[in-house]
């Protein structure tokens, strides 16, 4: 990627009485309790959770002014947060007329040990009867988009009057502001994409667990920012992933060493080094700290990640030498006119035109404000290299549907 960026607009169970130890989440309890063990073990009132599949409604939550103990705010706060984010595309409230969940798996998703939510149980059980037993409160987080979107105003004031209430009746002050901080999560994730705090995006691709021994890729994303689109997976990278992986035999498209530009989050680079190819993931020198820790998130062990400016490639050959590269991946590589100039000077520095099979992979999507800048790109494409493959599909990015363009070229 290139520097100086101008900003655009981004098209188990315990019955514990417990004293509260300094630091929030934590608890010591009485050794003479006895622990029930899982989560999912039916519980006296199991029987009465026939009300599983009804929708949670804003005054089904712990009313603020009853006081709720911190473990009940933080247990509720916690459920409410939304699940992992997986691929793109629209999401919907749950609408199954039978909710079946696994209580120790949510909880342990939510960062929730057991000794919270029983001690949330036991204040809960005479307070909130839709929200009284294990079933009924691991079935909070199916519910939660649902509850944002039916009642918004609803749920923006229960957050605010947390955010903004002293919250007196707690004496521990580290309490306190974790409780406001988690509540003020739960505001700026309900505000788009750009507002979001950081995100952890599961990325399912068809056909990836013939190669990786998790069926998923996960891409740590930062807040987004304007000046710092790298940090954001976009839906170009996907599309590319999965063509990678879906015609790994067939289309034998990948020859190491491969160097994605402007890798971002990394996913293309992390698919080609899943697919067994040594890949070198570049971008700016902001983003590759993020770049990092998405390879050892993917516990990948053949990748390299390093600072890559495309006007400038000075910084990468002082590193790994004067390399070339017979692969080139690119994904969403144009948010501005001078884009395409910039990358065809790393592609002209990079790419090993001693051999004949070295190949430029280009996935890109049809915003309808840059046809100017995508038909230049090919233009300059087409001075050094023949396209040998052309494939238009729809897809998705957080921000809608798109089309998406993938070009492959070969050294004419």
């Amino acid at each position: 990627m290139v520097s100086g960026m101008e900003a655009f607009d981004p098209l188990s169970l315990f019955s514990p009485v417990k004293k509260y130890t300094n630091e929030p989440g934590e608890y010591f309890y009485n050794d003479s309790y006895e622990a029930k063990g899982d989560l999912n073990e039916s519980d006296d009132d199991s029987d009465d959770d026939d009300d599983l599949d009804a929708p949670i409604h804003i005054l089904d939550l712990p009313v603020i002014r009853s006081k709720p103990p911190y473990v009940v705010l933080m247990v509720i706060l916690k459920l409410l947060a939304p699940n992992e984010t997986l691929n793109f595309g629209p999401s919907s409230p749950t609408t199954d007329n039978e909710i079946e969940v696994d209580a120790n798996t949510v909880f342990t998703e939510k960062g929730l040990d057991q000794l919270m939510v029983n001690e949330a149980l036991l204040w809960l059980e005479t307070r909130c009867p839709r929200l009284n037993t294990v079933s009924r409160l691991a079935c909070l987080p199916a519910f939660a988009l649902g509850l944002r979107n039916n009642y918004a105003e609803g749920y923006f004031s229960y957050m605010t009057r947390i955010v903004s209430s002293e919250l007196a009746w707690i004496d521990n002050e580290l309490f306190r502001s974790a409780l406001q901080k988690e509540a003020s999560l739960r505001i700026s994730e309900s505000c788009g994409r750009t507002a979001q705090p950081e995100i952890i995006r599961k990325i399912v691709i068809n056909g990836l667990q013939a190669f990786h021994v998790d069926d998923v890729i996960r891409l740590k994303e930062p807040t987004l920012t304007s000046d710092n689109l790298g940090l954001k997976t976009w839906g170009s990278s996907l599309i590319l992933a999965q063509r990678l992986i879906t015609f790994n035999s067939e289309k034998q498209y990948l020859r190491s060493p491969v160097l994605e530009l402007g890798s971002g989050t990394g996913l293309g680079g992390i698919a080609s080094c899943i697919l067994g190819y040594k890949t070198y993931l570049t971008d700016l020198r902001e983003i590759v700290p993020n770049l990092k820790d998405n390879i050892e998130l993917n516990n990948i062990g053949n990748a390299l990640a390093g600072e890559l400016d495309w006007t400038n490639v000075s910084t990468f050959t002082a590193e790994h030498g004067n390399i070339k590269f017979p692969t080139i991946l690119v994904s969403d590589p144009i948010y501005l006119e001078q884009h395409p100039y910039f990358l065809m000077n790393a592609i002209r520095e990079m790419a090993d035109f001693s051999e004949q099979e070295t190949r430029i992979l280009i996935q890109i999507p049809l915003r309808p404000k840059y046809e100017n800048e995508r038909a230049l790109l090919w233009q300059l494409m087409e001075q050094l290299f023949i396209m040998e493959d052309e494939k238009i599909e729809k897809g998705y990015d957080d921000f809608g549907e798109m089309s998406f363009c993938f070009r492959m070229y070969r050294i004419k």
